[in-house]
């Protein structure tokens, strides 16, 4: 019982958070990548082929290949490392500030390199 009242605390503790204002506009930014790879996807979706080349670390050819939805995963796993960066990052704000400040800059990076892969990915084949 004693873990979820220290995390419903920490959760409390989230205001603080986003009151240091660079926190603020990192998380601001990358809600904006975000926005924005959903919306490419979304207005480009139909004239995707059905096979669209994701998978870069494979070998050359169709190990590569992917379905057109599987795009949708870039998008997704940057909102979800957004939230769960941001919720460590709540609990060590006090503890340790650097790994606080470096958890919310990992997820703008990571935003940042997904929209510009999906953005790569999408004018390759269109």
């Amino acid at each position: 019982m004693s873990f979820f009242n220290s995390f419903f605390s920490q959760i409390g503790f989230l205001g603080s958070f986003w009151q240091e204002k660079i926190n603020y506009r990192l998380f601001r930014w990358n809600l904006i990548l975000i926005i924005f790879q959903l919306g490419l996807l979304i207005f480009k979706f139909n004239s995707l082929p059905e096979q669209v080349p994701l998978y870069y670390s494979l070998p050359w050819g169709e190990d590569q290949l992917a379905s057109a939805t599987s795009l949708f995963l870039l998008p997704t796993f940057s909102i979800v490392i957004l939230l769960l960066n941001n919720l460590i990052a709540t609990f060590f704000l006090k503890i340790i500030p650097l790994f606080s400040r470096l958890l919310t800059i990992f997820s703008l990076v990571f935003g940042l390199l997904s929209a510009i892969s999906l953005t790569r990915i999408i004018t390759l084949i269109s």
